[in-house]
């Protein structure tokens, strides 16, 4: 036992010896540092006239022999210099010394005895002391050596030792650190500091106050875990929170932590928690959140912050695991959220059920926020143990609930689920069981009246039919199916079926398709909007239209076959857009949303509806309302035309233009609309030049023989003008390019010309030349008028171009 306690006591002062050493520097008359040695610099008392506090420096290789005695200066002498240097001016003999230490440690732990000795000091002048017999008082705290600093034992927990015990732990370090943890752990330590704090509580000693919060506040920023559970106990809470109300920067306020812990309704238990150990570690999870948030939010660091969210996440661990192990009292859990809040049911129970009901949702909603930093392995097993137990049929019973309270809490619930695995909830959904819970959804979106919970279930419903994240085609294909044939129709029915609601979305009463859901629906719309205003039911309405619009143009982007054939069924397009009629801009802003969605879809059904009910009148009638406004419905409308322009969208193109040239020609304060007049007539040439057969074939090349190409681009500049034609339209999609008539195989000129061009080959060449002449003028875009070399002389002599001076003219913008 000795030769251990021996060679444990070796191995520190080893470990000390090494940190402290050193090499040590002087200041030179040449400007030049010079090395004095390598030694270990250790604190001990000069002698002089008194003994004094300071640092000693002996040689490595001779214990005997001193490098340097100096004092502590009161004076503000020393300064240190990144991690491991310490330089100071001797006041005395005005010569510039320093300290380079091997390891950072070993400086910062001579620099905070310098501080010390500094503060006392100065403290000392202060009060006019004497320094030579406070130095002298080994009760005091003032350590004799360097050894006595390292080896410390913390004061006795009494009155008159607070300042020192206070200054012991603001100034702990790595080294010290351990040490004091394991002082103040000590069985009695905590508990006399308790005494104390209450004897100068009845006392009103406000000074010693301010020093117990010092030191409890260096306490829980030492990081350790268990002093942390100590002082977080259920027998130390209280007192350690009334230490920590008396926060020297708040001495003029009132803090009632206290008085806050102990209030009875913060925690509520839903249902009996037997095992003790949980139950702490659920209250010391909240102490320990009220302590990180609140009491100590000013003066955490990051690395406290750190210490106490791990400590809150081991602790969610332990908690997680005994409750998935509890089958009783899972199995009470969800009994208590299944049964019914009935005044009968109540009654029979002589308790207020309805109250128990939303804790056991409330606790459950909890249990799955605690569970989502989990790693993968437990988060799964919990979430799979909940879904055995009946989780999705108690939440169908929630959202369909009156208790507001519940239906946000399974709401909740359903989301964690989802971004955890939403194969759960799609399973379920296809079940015979769930079939209600996508009907219950759809009509909150519909009839609630808090616009938050609108928000949060469709942020469900876009979880859930996310085609990204489905799994097996078996399992899509049935969720789809049952969504398009049983709930498309309820949820569009603000657009399907615009005359069974009133403008505020009140089910009209004697409405012709007033069904038993219609029954039901009318039902929950007016207990839930029966207690607000006909302005306030407008909004709520608006809001659910709002939402459907954006659900609508989700299900465009991830299941478009589907929603295609519902909208040509249901005119869906053309009724969703009379929302540009609204007042509301979150309104027409989600109209010009779902505009976008379709267009950008690229889908000849789209653009054949768009065009033949005109439905961009409304867009131009918008345009027109904000012109130069810089709003949002300003940039959407000229994002959309934008869009048009650059996908090269020719049909869109054509009706818009022909049906609105009038109107673009006058807007100057952008480009956009010019931009696609000038589109426009590109197109046309372009539709001229293919009805006389001069346009070249999908590769860009001509189909002329190889002795017509080259007699006709003697230069080898280019092989043909119909390529550089080609590539004028290089912002053309791939379906639009596909849609035309040309036949990749066969020629792309017609026989008559044919015919003719083989009568002469001089005739051929002078024929080619002219043409590659006026189908080059599509290359310099930037050009405004285009003569290409002396061709304009030789293409005006023919008489199959009658359509060259209308290509010379067209002007390209950049």
């Amino acid at each position: 036992m000795s030769n251990n306690k021996e060679g444990e006591s070796s191995t520190t002062s080893n470990y000390f010896k090494q940190i402290r050493r050193v090499k040590l520097y002087v200041l030179g008359g040449d400007g030049q540092w010079d090395d004095r040695g390598t030694g270990y610099v250790s604190y001990q008392f000069v002698q002089g006239n008194g003994a004094v506090e300071g640092l000693r420096v002996t040689s490595e290789a001779d214990d005997s022999k001193d490098l340097l005695m100096t004092k502590i200066f009161e004076e503000d002498v020393f300064q240190r210099q990144g991690d491991t240097i310490v330089t100071w001016t001797n006041p005395e003999t005005r010569e510039d010394v320093a300290l380079s230490f091997q390891e950072a440690d070993g400086a910062k732990e001579i620099w905070n005895i310098i501080c010390q000795v500094q503060s006392r000091l100065r403290k000392n002048s202060s009060e006019e002391c004497d320094t030579e017999n406070n130095s002298g008082n080994n009760s005091s705290g003032v350590l004799h050596n360097s050894d006595d600093f390292y080896e410390m034992s913390l004061p006795q927990p009494e009155m008159e030792n607070l300042e020192k015990l206070q200054e012991i732990v603001s100034s702990a370090t790595s080294v010290t650190r351990d040490r004091i943890v394991d002082g103040v752990m000590q069985d009695g330590y905590l508990a006399k500091i308790y005494q104390i704090f209450r004897t100068c509580e009845d006392l009103e000693m406000e000074q010693s106050l301010h020093t117990l919060f010092k030191i409890f506040k260096g306490l829980i920023m030492l990081n350790e875990p268990s002093l942390i559970e100590l002082c977080l106990s259920d027998q130390n809470v209280l007192d350690t929170m009334g230490i920590l109300e008396y926060d020297p920067e708040y001495s003029n306020h009132t803090v009632k932590h206290r008085e806050y812990l102990k209030n009875p309704n913060l925690f509520k238990e839903a249902v009996p928690i037997k095992s003790p150990a949980i139950l702490f570690k659920i209250h010391l999870n909240f102490r320990l959140t009220y302590l990180k948030d609140v009491v100590m939010a000013r003066y955490i660091d990051d690395v406290s912050f750190s210490t106490i969210r791990e400590l809150i996440l081991l602790n969610n661990v332990e908690i997680i695991a005994q409750i998935q192990s509890d089958s009783a009292m899972l199995e009470e859990l969800f009994e208590l959220c299944r049964s019914p809040s009935t005044p009968k049911a109540e009654a029979k129970n002589g308790m207020n059920l309805s109250e128990k009901k939303r804790n056991g949702f409330l606790f459950l909603r909890e249990l799955l926020e605690i569970a989502k930093p989990l790693q993968l392995p437990p988060q799964m097993a919990f979430f799979r143990s909940i879904s055995s137990h009946g989780l999705f049929s108690i939440l169908q019973n929630g959202v369909n609930s009156e208790d507001n309270t519940i239906v946000s809490a399974s709401t909740d619930i359903m989301l964690c689920t989802l971004n955890h695995d939403p194969q759960l909830l799609r399973s379920y959904i296809n079940s015979e069981e769930g079939d209600n819970l996508l009907k219950n959804l759809i009509q909150g979106l519909l009839f609630f009246q808090d616009v938050g919970l609108k928000a949060q279930i469709t942020e469900i419903l876009r979880c859930l039919f996310d085609s990204t994240t489905f799994g097996c085609p078996v399992e899509r294909d049935g969720l789809l199916e049952t969504f398009y044939l049983h709930h498309m129709d309820t949820l569009m029915s603000p657009f399907t079926s615009e005359d069974s609601f009133t403008e505020d979305g009140e089910l009209v009463q004697n409405s012709a398709s007033s069904g038993k859901d219609e029954t039901k629906s009318n039902e929950r719309s007016v207990n839930l909007k029966g207690s607000i205003s006909k302005r306030e039911r407008k909004e709520c309405w608006d809001c659910a239209r709002k939402h459907v619009v954006e659900l609508l143009s989700f299900c465009i982007e991830h299941h478009e076959p589907r929603v295609m054939l519902y909208m040509k069924r249901h005119d869906v397009l053309h009724k969703v857009l009379k929302l540009f009629r609204q007042p509301n801009k979150h309104l027409v802003l989600a109209a010009l949303k779902f505009l976008r969605q379709c267009v950008g879809a690229n889908n000849s059904f789209y653009n054949r509806s768009i065009v033949k009910n005109d439905l961009f009148s409304g867009v131009v009638h918008l345009l027109k309302q904000h012109l130069y406004r810089n709003n949002l419905v300003n940039s959407a409308i000229i994002e959309l035309f934008d869009h048009i322009r650059v996908k090269n969208m020719k049909i869109l193109i054509k009706y818009i233009v022909e049906k609105y040239r009038q109107v673009f020609e006058h807007i100057d304060y952008v480009e956009t609309f010019k931009l696609i007049i000038i589109k426009y007539d590109q197109n046309q040439e372009f539709e001229k030049d293919k009805a006389n057969g001069l346009v070249g074939s999908e590769d860009g090349h001509s189909s002329w023989s190889g002795k017509g190409r080259e007699s006709s681009n003697p230069s080898g500049r280019s092989r043909g003008g119909f390529g550089s034609f080609r590539s004028r339209l290089d912002d053309d999609d791939d379906e639009s390019y596909f849609d035309e008539d040309d036949d990749n195989d066969g020629p792309v000129v017609s026989k008559e010309v044919l015919e003719e061009m083989s009568k002469s080959s001089t005739s051929l060449s002078q024929e080619s030349s002219g043409l590659a002449a006026v189908l080059n003028t599509y290359e310099d875009v930037d050009k405004e008028d285009v003569e290409i070399n002396g061709a304009k002389k030789d293409a005006s002599k023919e008489d199959n171009h009658d359509d060259e001076p209308e290509a010379k003219k067209a002007r390209i913008s950049s």
